[in-house]
């Protein structure tokens, strides 16, 4: 069933303070963010009993209320309709004191551990890597089902068609034809520099002239380095910039700081930064590829069964170039699949709890949770049902690892870099050999999040607390 939206609405600004506490709001593709001015006024315990809220985490100044997709950003959208708050990206960046009216201890420990684990430089790093990507989730979730869709055409219904299967393929393909421009463009606005010296930067980078040029002897490779280059470029390039504006005064500021930026950072990335780069990707790549062809299952396995508690720590947003640099070297992505095993296992999980739990009001939790947890969207089973029993949680890292152990021992592979997870996926990969492993891995998952769950039990949640 739907969310309310006016009631949600009602009932968040009930219990955040009221309007004039909002200092600004937003979404992603779960939740509801909310920066607010006195976090005193903020009552968590009514925040989390909300109905149509799965779950509810304090990260750095931001409250999080995970909602699930759509209705997190037709809700901000709901809000923004009749107030207007400020973007997240615009908002003060302060040390808030920590939210009040925590009942648990446990409750009020997890919150500090929250708050200290978003202070770190490491979540830092993976916050501003998973701004310069997330936006780009929905294009990779379309085109990446057109691109499965269309090879599954081509091999069968449009066999006959090469104009129209060639047409699909054009779509499906096309969220990678800018896509160093749009990665650069964010990673510039990200790091402090001007979004429009990231398009020159990126277009520096994969210039298709550059083969027909020769530096110190070598000719140059236009893309070399992929999204790792450009983020790169775009770290060096925003500092510069930053560093050369507070050289000149007045109209010349205008003039000779994007022109000397792009003259510096253009001849810097050409020697030294894509060169660099180029040499990490090539190893980052025969690094994965070594290691899945020799591990197998024990390496499947071990990256199946702690993806979870990256994705807990948000850590896992670091991982999304890394994905994209598989695609570009290797022509496909054989870790992405091996991660999803991890949202199968949790899949498993909730359905025994499901299953086994005789809280009413859970029990519409996690049948809420559950649909888009298939899906691959898994922060609703994880911060609404698995993570807060535990035991559950331990049982879909189990899940996790006995998939990513077939899917990694039958070398599976997905033709997009990251977004499009869970049974979808099967849409996405390079072949039907992937596919049925892919299926294979899925089920094992599942199978074992489910058993994990039923024979390590779980207390049964308060809901009050």
């Amino acid at each position: 069933m739907p969310a309310n939206l006016k009631n949600m609405y009602e009932q968040i600004l009930e219990v955040i303070g009221g309007v004039d506490n909002i200092i600004a709001l937003g979404s992603c593709i779960t939740r509801l963010r909310i920066i607010v001015k006195d976090n005193q006024k903020v009552n968590v315990e009514s925040l989390r009993q909300i109905r149509d809220v799965a779950g509810y985490f304090y990260s750095g100044e931001q409250h999080q209320l995970i909602v699930g997709p759509s209705t997190a950003s037709r809700l901000a959208d709901y809000f923004n309709e009749r107030h207007h708050f400020p973007s997240l990206e615009g908002a003060v960046r302060r040390e808030p004191k920590a939210p009040s009216k925590i009942s648990s201890q446990l409750v009020s420990d997890t919150k500090k551990a929250v708050r200290q684990k978003y202070s770190s430089k490491i979540s830092q790093v993976c916050g501003r890597i998973g701004h310069i990507f997330l936006p780009l989730i929905p294009a990779y979730i379309g085109c990446g089902l057109i691109i499965g869709i269309g090879n599954i055409l081509a091999k069968t219904c449009l066999a006959d068609y090469p104009n129209v299967v060639a047409l699909i393929n054009v779509m499906g393909q096309s969220v990678f034809v800018y896509l160093m421009a749009i990665v650069g463009y964010n990673a510039n606005k990200e790091f402090g520099g001007s979004p429009a010296l990231g398009l020159a930067f990126a277009g520096i980078l994969n210039a298709p002239a550059l083969d027909k040029i020769a530096l110190f002897g070598l000719t140059l490779s236009p893309g070399k380095g992929g999204v790792l280059a450009v983020l790169a470029v775009c770290w060096v390039g925003s500092w510069v910039e930053r560093k050369l504006r507070n050289c000149f005064k007045g109209s010349m500021e205008l003039f000779l700081t994007p022109m000397l930026t792009i003259l510096l950072v253009g001849a810097t990335s050409l020697a030294v930064i894509q060169p660099v780069a180029g040499w990490a990707a090539d190893g980052l790549a025969s690094l994965t590829q070594w290691l899945l062809q020799n591990g197998g299952a024990v390496v499947g396995a071990f990256l199946g069964g702690t993806f979870l508690p990256l994705v807990m720590l948000g850590i896992h947003q670091s991982l999304i170039p890394i994905h994209q640099q598989l695609l570009d070297s290797l022509g496909s992505n054989p870790l992405f699949p091996i991660l999803c095993m991890a949202g199968a296992g949790q899949v498993g999980a909730g359905l025994a709890v499901l299953l086994e739990t005789q809280d009413p009001r859970f029990k519409t939790i996690v049948k809420n949770a559950l649909p888009v947890g298939l899906l691959g969207i898994g922060e609703p089973l994880i911060y609404g049902v698995t993570l807060p029993l535990f035991k559950p949680f331990i049982a879909a890292c189990i899940g996790g690892a006995a998939g990513g152990a077939v899917v990694a021992l039958c070398h599976v592979s997905s033709s997009i870099p990251f977004g499009v997870s869970g049974v979808i996926l099967l849409f996405a990969l390079s072949n039907l050999h992937s596919m049925i492993f892919y299926a294979l891995g899925y089920i094992v998952a599942v199978a074992v999040g489910f058993f994990s769950t039923w024979w390590l039990g779980f207390d049964e949640p308060d809901l009050q607390a």
